[in-house]
């Protein structure tokens, strides 16, 4: 492994930037657990045959809703769905259906299957939501830290295999995408503690880092936010600034900094103060 640059370890380590980290990390699975035990839906289904590769599925009263796509960060070695189940409860009650999605982790498996799990995540909802009250016609997808990475490289892929109702894709299947706090280009982490688990080194770095590839196609009826923490290092935001400028022409594309907010705090953040759903539209 890279020497630690002792710079980008602390633009990047945000559970030492934030010394309060485990009181976010404790009320999201608490409130997370409540809202399972209150909810009616489908929990645990199988999308891929790893074990983690599960959703959950909290469907919104009217049948037929708009689809809210959760993908949860730990820098793809760390956390799981069952830590975000509270952000269904504002997603239901704002009229969508709420998909909080799992993948497996870092260093069980290389990142790029990581990413490879996500298409298929995404793939499986296209195809099956309709089953549980979601319209795959209306979709939206917020990824916060390692999450908005992955969301970011919804956009690279390549979806005109995918079908909604029989249809092929020529266009990404998304609405809205916002991503919280997320990384788009991967090299700076090789030279972090980070990387101990992710074994990047810069080829796969530049593999894994949706600034460094196009987008599959323009798509000018896609919204992209890029919302991160003005708290947050100064490494965070020229992430999402660069990406703002790689992508502007080719996607409705907004980059905000949320003030007094830091990287646990802008997900409450987010689905309290900034969130709009496509219910709405």
């Amino acid at each position: 492994m890279s020497d630690i640059d002792p710079y980008l370890e602390q633009q990047y380590n945000n559970r030492a930037a934030v010394a309060e980290h485990p009181r976010f990390l404790q009320s999201w699975a608490e409130r997370s657990q409540a809202y399972r035990a209150q909810a009616d839906a489908w929990l645990d289904i199988a999308y891929g045959e790893s074990e983690r590769q599960t959703l959950d599925i909290f469907p919104a009263a009217g049948g037929a809703d708009p689809v809210h796509v959760f993908i949860h960060g730990g820098y793809w070695q760390a956390l799981s769905k069952d830590s975000f189940s509270y952000v269904a409860q504002h997603f239901n009650r704002a009229g969508e259906c709420a998909v909080i999605v799992n993948y497996d982790l870092c260093p069980q498996v290389a990142l790029v299957e990581i990413i490879h799990q996500l298409h298929r995540a995404l793939g499986w909802i296209l195809q099956h939501i309709h089953r549980y009250g979601g319209d795959a016609g209306r979709i939206q997808v917020t990824g916060h830290s390692a999450g908005g990475h992955l969301l970011a490289e919804l956009l690279t892929h390549d979806w005109s295999h995918d079908a909604v109702a029989g249809k092929r894709l020529q266009h990404p299947p998304f609405q809205r995408l916002n991503a919280l706090s997320g990384l788009y280009q991967l090299t700076p982490l090789v030279q972090t503690s980070i990387n101990q688990a992710l074994g990047l080194d810069p080829a796969s770095a530049e593999e894994c880092s949706p600034l460094q590839h196009p987008l599959w196609q323009p798509a000018a009826a896609t919204e992209l936010n890029l919302l991160v923490g003005q708290l947050e290092s100064d490494e965070y935001k020229r992430q999402s600034s660069e990406l703002q400028q790689a992508w502007q022409p080719e996607l409705q594309l907004n980059y905000q900094q949320l003030p007094g907010v830091h990287h646990f705090s802008i997900v409450d953040a987010f689905v309290e103060q900034h969130y709009q759903s496509l219910a709405a539209v």
